[in-house]
């Protein structure tokens, strides 16, 4: 089973200055959706470094211990740039600081023991990938969107793309086996799903708010066609988000390097 190669590229994006609340496409609901994902990411990848960093010195394998360095660079590289973000979108409308408190406050609701944060990075790792998957494969996904904006959400895919079996790798070292494991993984991602769609659509519909889009029903009218029917990103994205309950499931089983390889070249020194 093949693996990409995985590369951090410390890039920085130039997002500010320009009223941009509506980057993608003119589409106020779909980019509020966006921007309320990336309100997760600053808080959720400092999760996620910590949860495999911490069984580092279980891991005996170099090449592993690369993967989890790597890993490591390309998700602060991302927790700063989405922060910078971030930052840029408040200027439209929004409480970012609030938003991301409520992420905080949920997250230490969780079980904070060591290896379910592992199994939670795991779940959040595979949303991550196949939603990467999506946006790369999705032809003229970005095509009207701002080009500054378009070009760190396909840095952001491919990094994810790269490195979306570091963690689970890690899991699979010192995670419980068995039945038990399954559990646990499973219990995780049903967690991961709750938080990362209902934070995402509660952010989003604050940020509409905020930005002066307040016809509750027209907003979220305009968020379910995202979702279900143009692009569909549900739709598209359900075969591979149901793979994770496979007893077998790893990663790399839906190789996507073509893609990878195909937008990376955007980004190479």
């Amino acid at each position: 089973m093949g693996k990409a190669v995985i590369k951090a590229r410390n890039l920085k994006f130039a997002l500010a200055g320009a009223d941009k609340r509506n980057w993608f496409g003119g589409n106020p609901q779909a980019t509020a959706l966006l921007d309320g994902a990336s309100i997760l990411f600053p808080v959720g990848e400092t999760y996620f470094i910590n949860a495999v960093i911490h069984y580092r010195d279980q891991i005996a394998d170099p090449k592993l211990q690369a993967e989890i360095t790597a890993f490591q660079q390309q998700e602060g590289i991302h927790s700063r740039e989405h922060r910078r973000y971030n930052e840029a979108i408040q200027a439209f409308g929004g409480d970012v600081p609030a938003l991301e408190q409520n992420l905080k406050d949920e997250i230490a609701r969780w079980d904070d023991s060591a290896i379910f944060k592992l199994a939670v990075t795991c779940a959040f790792e595979h949303f991550t990938a196949i939603g990467a998957h999506f946006a790369l494969a999705k032809e003229g996904f970005f095509d009207k969107a701002d080009p500054e904006y378009a070009k760190l959400w396909r840095w952001h895919a491919i990094e994810e793309a790269e490195h979306k079996s570091v963690a689970y790798d890690v899991w699979n070292q010192v995670g419980p086996k068995g039945l038990a494991g399954y559990r646990m993984r499973i219990r995780a991602l049903m967690l991961a799903t709750r938080v990362f769609n209902g934070q995402t659509l509660h952010n989003a519909l604050s940020l509409l708010k905020a930005r002066g889009e307040t016809n509750r029903w027209k907003n979220r009218l305009a968020i379910w066609k995202f979702v279900f029917v143009s692009p569909g990103f549900l739709w598209g994205i359900l075969p591979a988000y149901f793979s994770y309950f496979l007893p077998g499931f790893h990663p790399w089983r839906h190789d996507n390097r073509h893609l990878i390889e195909q937008y990376k070249v955007a980004y190479e020194a």
